[in-house]
């Protein structure tokens, strides 16, 4: 076989290659795909979520207006994307049947692998990322707000939870992830400026005993969001798939004593759209405005860790058949109008003793 060889010899990566690798860590996820996302890219530092609340600002016609009146609130959540490393060993002989085509036969040294090949070859390789992704948008947290986090049920030991604790690929750790988000500002204080943008209805923080108790609690979350936000077009129900499972079966049994089991229940409750979701922890679900726009209440950002050396693939060693595959990353999430949210999460949240939440405001 002749010498396998990326990017020509260099370890470090461009155009194409890179730029299909970023699209790949921040789109190729669930929670992208569903357009439940809006995904800010080239933040080096910080990027703010502005919010404006407008109050009283009518008032009588008068020649020199009354300038005490007119309600105006401003206030800025972050983004603010940290490092974290992706990195994996791998044998090329593995991937053989996707650069051998483009190989000259013989002792010849192949220089360069066609970029779309390394991208190709990079999409398989960063299978796993794609779920730890997807997973870590919505449970990640940084380890002093995961021991703030307990099960509701009581069942799970503080900071021993989903939340901030192990996906399959790796810890959720180096961020915190939108439920983290949404525990910390419900807990905050009315005064701080976590709350300056509002806080998110909790309507609940149980487990369901069955699909009839989802119904219950969906009910209930309906009538806790404001009308105003319920008409917003954008506006859709994210649940975990457990309790999707128990929905479903308590409407195919409520519907129709002999339904065709091959046909599923509508995904819609009220005319919204329910989208169930890998991602969540069971007994999870949130009504809020999700889409891949910028009136998106969930936003990501995401940014190259450097402009040298984001992603390597180059030899183990000299005397090895082995590459690795090297990647660095920045990314943070957060929520913009936290007001506009109504949750059921199956988590606590023990503010700080100050009783100011996070008081970051972001």
């Amino acid at each position: 076989m002749a010498a396998f060889t990326f990017n020509a010899g260099q370890s470090n990566y461009t155009g194409e290659v890179l730029g299909d690798l970023l699209t790949l860590a921040a789109q190729e996820n669930e929670t992208y795909k569903e357009g439940l996302i809006h995904i800010k890219s080239g933040i080096q530092k910080k990027y703010a979520l502005p919010s404006v609340q407008l109050g009283k600002i009518i008032q009588d016609h008068k020649a020199t207006p009354d300038s005490s009146k007119g309600e105006y609130t401003f206030a800025e959540r972050y983004l603010e994307p940290e490092d974290f490393m992706i990195y994996l060993e791998f044998n090329p002989r593995d991937f053989e049947q996707y650069y051998r085509p483009f190989q000259p036969k013989g002792n010849l040294v192949f220089r360069e692998l066609d970029p779309k090949v390394q991208a190709t070859m990079i999409r398989l390789l960063m299978e796993r990322e794609q779920e730890y992704i997807n997973q870590a948008i919505w449970c990640s947290a940084t380890p002093d707000e995961a021991a703030k986090v307990s099960s509701s049920d009581g069942k799970v030991a503080a900071g021993k939870t989903e939340i901030g604790g192990e996906a399959e690929a790796g810890p959720m750790k180096y961020f915190n992830g939108a439920i983290a988000r949404m525990l910390m500002n419900a807990a905050a204080a009315a005064t701080s400026e976590d709350a300056k943008c509002g806080q998110v209805k909790i309507a609940g923080s149980g487990a369901f005993a069955d699909g009839e108790a989802v119904e219950k609690e969906l009910y209930a979350m309906w009538e806790a969001t404001p009308p105003k936000i319920r008409k917003k077009a954008g506006l859709v129900i994210l649940m975990d798939y457990k309790s999707w499972d128990a929905y479903n079966k308590y409407l195919s049994a409520k519907t129709m004593k002999y339904s065709d089991n091959r046909k599923e229940n509508e995904h819609r409750f009220q005319g919204k759209r329910i989208i169930p979701m890998v991602a969540l922890p069971n007994d999870t679900i949130f009504f809020g405005c999700f889409t891949t726009g910028m009136d998106s209440n969930l936003w990501m950002g995401v940014d190259y860790a450097n402009d040298e050396d984001v992603l390597q693939i180059e030899k183990l060693q000299n005397n090895s058949e082995l590459y690795f595959m090297k990647v660095l990353l920045k990314m943070d999430v957060n929520i913009v109008r936290p007001s506009e949210i109504t949750a059921h999460i199956p988590f606590t949240y023990t503010a700080a003793s100050s009783g100011g939440g996070s008081g970051t405001g972001g």
